[in-house]
């Protein structure tokens, strides 16, 4: 069945505007937290139908791959659903416009077929089950079997995840930083999840964080003076670097640049493209400093009764849902630069020396964020090395060999059965 995506831009935005308005203004938490928020906001905006959409379900199965992620194999009967069939919720805030929900029901359609009817699962999305906020304390109570819980809505805990969302620590390929997350993941960092009730799913890596700008920027130095927004979460990296941290909506990006309030942004394409900040901004520079994840966690108790078989199928289904928003995520960010470069915009790309003078500039910044997970009690250094160290593991391998490793050989022991 064909999945069209007609909406209108101006009302996209202004359901997502008013949907994340609400839960910023409702937070207690902060100022320095209320950009994550907004980052949030920003990257479900990112998957809203600005690019052309998908055209069906059957079409979405690969983004700049060779890989069908949801082919079933080939004598696997259709999905009936089974008098012992299993129901359960699945549930998001991103709303009907956003292109992450079909890419979700891709996967749970899939699931269901898989499992030849054993298991089916509704979608409760648009925030009707719980906002953006809350998602971990909702899915421990049972109030959704499996859905979103994004973990940087939470003022503590999950330090270990969040390292992955400090400057300059992750690939920059998001399909190597989800191997290594996963791999993690069953090491250590599962355990922040296990403390907080439940179980975690499928994380989702998105392409950093970089920089747009009225007047070249290529080097550290030459943000010192710029007014700049920046939905950086790194509290202190205004005065290390040196620039005026301007706070406002996104949606008010556009006009700030256009008044000359403001000389620069650091946020991500999928922000960019939306919001025509290229009209404004004619300097695009890859600084790529973090990415950002979607989080998802499952109940225990609703995972605990399954038998094994679809404990497995489960278990399995959550990194190639995983490694799927990554595609559709790094299709989106490919689309977004053929568009800038089309309106004139001037990319900078660094060199590795470059590259290396950006990530000693906010070292200082590093320090703070790994002092605080030590107060924490917990060794976010190691976990650094250990990055690292897979990162020079998998670092032959291409996309697509990184994407058939999630589906056919996920990593095991993230969740214990």
């Amino acid at each position: 069945m064909a999945i069209l995506l007609t909406m209108t831009f101006s009302n996209i935005v202004y359901n997502l505007v008013i949907m994340f308005s609400k839960q910023i203004n409702m937070s207690s938490r902060q100022s320095t937290f209320r950009p994550s928020l907004r980052l949030i906001a920003s990257f479900l905006l990112s998957l809203s139908g600005v690019f052309p959409p998908i055209a069906s379900a059957d079409s979405a199965d690969s983004y700049n791959t060779d890989i069908k992620l949801w082919d079933i194999a080939e004598g696997t009967t259709a999905h009936q659903k089974s008098s012992s069939s299993v129901n359960w919720k699945f549930a998001h805030p991103a709303p009907p416009t956003s292109q992450l929900p079909p890419i979700w029901r891709q996967g749970l359609n899939w699931l269901e077929k898989k499992s030849q009817g054993q298991i089916t699962v509704k979608e409760y999305g648009g925030g009707t089950l719980y906002g953006f906020n809350g998602g971990i304390k909702a899915i421990r109570a049972g109030v959704a079997d499996f859905g979103t819980c994004y973990t940087i809505a939470e003022k503590r805990g999950f330090e270990l995840l969040k390292t992955f969302q400090v400057p300059y620590v992750a690939p920059h390929n998001p399909y190597l930083t989800a191997r290594i997350i996963n791999e993690l993941m069953a090491k250590t960092i599962k355990s922040e999840f296990q403390l907080r009730g439940v179980y975690p799913g499928h994380i989702a890596p998105v392409r950093p964080l970089t920089l747009m700008s009225k007047t070249p920027i290529k080097t550290p130095e030459d943000l010192r003076g710029k007014k700049i927004v920046s939905f950086m979460m790194m509290p202190g990296a205004e005065e290390v670097l040196g620039f005026a941290q301007v706070r406002m909506p996104f949606t008010e990006i556009y006009t700030a640049l256009q008044q000359g309030l403001i000389d620069a942004v650091i946020w991500v394409e999928s922000g960019f493209v939306p919001f025509k900040i290229y009209e404004q901004a004619k300097y695009y520079t890859d600084i790529n400093i973090a990415p950002l994840t979607v989080d998802t966690c499952l109940n225990k108790r609703s995972f605990d009764r399954l038998d094994l078989s679809l404990k497995e199928e489960i278990y399995n289904f959550q990194q190639r849902m995983g490694i799927a928003i990554v595609q559709k995520a790094e299709s989106f960010a490919s689309d977004a630069q053929a568009i800038l470069k089309a309106n004139g915009v001037t990319v900078i790309n660094l060199s590795d020396y470059e590259r290396g003078r950006w990530k000693t500039a906010f070292q200082p910044v590093v320090t703070r964020s790994l002092d605080d997970c030590k107060e924490e009690g917990k060794d976010c250094v190691d976990l650094i090395n250990q990055i690292e160290s897979l990162a020079k593991k998998y670092a032959g391998l291409t996309d697509n060999e990184l994407i058939r490793l999630a589906i056919e050989k996920p990593v095991q022991g993230i969740i214990d059965f």
